[in-house]
């Protein structure tokens, strides 16, 4: 039973790449050679959020900056998360590196500087998870847009890696797509987890919003792209079927920790 659901999810994929250029876009994708990536979430008591945002912006987000000039990391976004959440990440990095030989010389980092943090940082952290991940998709995010809002989203797939990004492609890139295409997205990355088990996530999206309005129109806006895309019964199938896919988890609403000068 299962192996006919994937052979007809796969028959659907294939249709609506070949109706939408989906397939195409994919493959234009910079991410195309799964560029190596972690991402770090950090977690701190409701009373040293000031302490760690500050410590964040005064030091880490500077030393990003710098180790992406040197070229120890390709690219990199810093967020905190919006709201006081103790079932969530308080701070995320996702850092991403060129070659698998810069990943290696993150441990350089590690070796001073545990997740990237500066001691101040370090002292009042009471929780780090570090996920090395593959970069599968992205519209490249803007690190210095000044007022971009961040929607951070993990999945715990339910099929393998190839199918979920069959699946992404033929279902949740024509979306996005979409979305920027109606002016309120400006980027968006998709991970997933080279050393998934035990951990409670396997895939992660992070959407980069371009402001507050523009999160604010995202139920409209995705009411309004998927309404277009339904008219593709192949999309529709997809549709109809994403809870055999994937369980989407917790979302985070977070702020990007620009440079304090």
């Amino acid at each position: 039973m299962k192996a006919n659901w994937i052979r007809a999810f796969a028959r659907s994929v294939a249709a609506i790449a070949a109706l939408t250029g989906a397939g195409h876009a994919a493959a234009a994708e910079p991410a195309a050679g799964d560029a190596q990536s972690l991402i770090i979430t950090y977690q701190t008591t409701p009373a040293n959020r000031p302490v760690l945002r500050q410590a964040m912006e005064q030091s880490t987000a500077h030393e990003l900056a710098r180790w992406k000039q040197e070229g120890r990391i390709k690219q990199y976004n810093l967020l905190f998360n919006r709201y006081a959440d103790s079932d969530n990440w308080d701070a995320m990095a996702v850092l991403t590196f060129a070659t698998s030989d810069d990943l290696y010389r993150w441990r350089e980092i590690e070796q001073t500087r545990p997740a990237g943090l500066p001691k101040e940082a370090a002292a009042v952290t009471t929780s780090i998870h570090t996920a090395p991940v593959d970069m599968k998709r992205v519209a490249p995010l803007d690190a210095k847009s000044a007022h971009a809002v961040y929607v951070v989203i993990p999945y715990k797939t339910l099929v393998s890696e190839t199918d979920y990004e069959k699946y992404a492609d033929g279902y949740v890139i024509p979306q996005f797509k979409g979305w920027m295409d109606e002016g309120v997205l400006q980027g968006y990355s998709l991970y997933t987890s080279r050393f998934p088990a035990g951990r409670p996530w396997n895939a992660m999206v992070v959407l980069q919003y371009k402001d507050e309005a523009a999160l604010s129109a995202r139920e409209a806006i995705v009411a309004k792209v998927r309404g277009r895309l339904k008219a593709n019964p192949e999309w529709k199938a997809i549709s109809d079927s994403k809870k055999e896919v994937r369980n989407e988890l917790q979302v985070v609403i977070a702020d990007g920790i620009a440079v304090n000068p």
